[in-house]
């Protein structure tokens, strides 16, 4: 059987999608405020290094915002202790600035620069050094709290 270039290219295109949808198997939930503040509960179950919870939500240029992520830690070694922290996204997907670092912590107040629509990604430290099989043979978990202020 002969496919012609156009079925080739459709199949192609069909196939790259379906890589991408099956790669972003990380979901966005949306933050719900009352009364300027957003707490979620949730447990972290990372299998593979790039497991992690996203949140989004909206906000306004001069706005100050507090984040805060609550978790204890967890030894998946004996000298590797895991903990939770978050990163701040802005509307294209980049990084934002806060405070000495863009990664790697737990608590941040400050303004935001532009409105738009922003994401916090929470994601489990220490498990780069442990391949997709440890992880999931090991099975971390670790509860946390997110919560969100907006003054």
């Amino acid at each position: 059987m002969r496919i012609t270039l156009a079925v080739r290219k459709c199949l192609a295109g069909c196939f790259l999608m379906c890589s991408f949808v099956v790669g972003a198997h990380a979901q966005t939930s949306a933050l719900t405020f009352k009364s300027g503040r957003a707490t979620v509960k949730d447990i972290m179950r990372p299998r593979r290094e790039s497991d992690a919870h996203f949140y989004s939500l909206k906000l306004r240029k001069g706005q100050t915002v507090a984040i805060k992520v609550d978790a204890g830690g967890l030894f998946l070694s004996k000298e590797n202790e895991c903990s939770v922290f978050f990163e701040l996204f802005d509307g294209k997907g980049e990084a934002v600035w806060i405070g000495d670092s863009m990664v790697g912590i737990d608590e941040w107040e400050g303004k935001i620069e532009k409105t738009g629509a922003y994401k916090i990604k929470v994601a489990m430290e220490c498990i780069e050094g442990f391949t997709t099989g440890q992880l999931r043979k090991k099975k971390p978990t670790l509860k946390y709290s997110l919560h969100v202020q907006m003054k």
